[in-house]
C-alpha cells in the first residue's frame, strides 16, 4: 500500500515572497505615475495572487512511497525515482537550485542514479527516511543540524 506524505508548511516562504514583491512592484508603480488608489488595488491583487499561488502549490505537493518508486508531485511538476537507485540522502539541508518540489527549508536532498538529485520537504523527515531504508537499507544517510 502506498505511503503518502504532505509537504511541510513554512511561513518563511510566504514572508519571503511578500518581501520580494512589495519593493519590486512599488518601484514599478512609482515610475508609472499611478494614483494612490491604483497603487493600492494593484498591490492587493499582486500580493493576493502570490499568496494563492503559494497555497495552491502547498495543497498539490505530496510525496508517495509505493514500494518500488519514490514519486513527487507539486502543481504541474512531477517525477519519480526508483528507490533501489537512491544512494544518498542529505537530511536537514536545503537545495537552492535544481528540481525542488517543496516549499519548506531543511528537508531532504535525494541523490539517485549517478548525477540526479531533487529536493523534498516531507512533514516528518525521520519517518520518511525510515520508510525508504526499509526498502533500500544501502542508502547512505547524512543528518545536518539547523543553524
Amino acid at each position: 500500500m502506498p505511503i503518502r506524505y504532505r509537504s511541510r508548511w513554512e511561513p518563511f516562504t510566504l514572508y519571503f515572497m511578500c518581501l520580494l514583491m512589495v519593493p519590486l512592484f512599488s518601484i514599478i508603480l512609482f515610475l508609472t505615475d499611478a494614483s494612490l488608489q491604483q497603487w493600492g488595488i494593484f498591490m492587493a491583487c499582486i500580493l493576493g495572487g502570490c499568496t494563492m499561488l503559494i497555497l495552491i502549490v502547498y495543497w498539490t505537493t505530496e510525496y508517495t512511497i509505493d514500494g518500488e518508486y519514490l514519486r513527487y508531485r507539486s502543481l504541474v511538476f512531477f517525477g519519480k525515482a526508483r528507490i533501489r537507485d537512491i544512494h544518498k540522502l542529505d537530511v536537514g539541508k536545503t537545495l537552492h537550485v535544481g528540481m525542488r518540489p517543496a516549499i519548506a527549508r531543511h528537508g531532504i536532498i535525494v541523490y539517485y542514479n549517478r548525477y540526479d538529485e531533487f529536493y523534498i520537504s516531507p512533514t516528518d523527515n525521520v519517518s520518511f527516511v525510515q520508510e525508504l531504508l526499509k526498502i533500500n537499507p544501502a542508502i547512505q544517510v547524512t543528518y545536518h543540524t539547523k543553524k
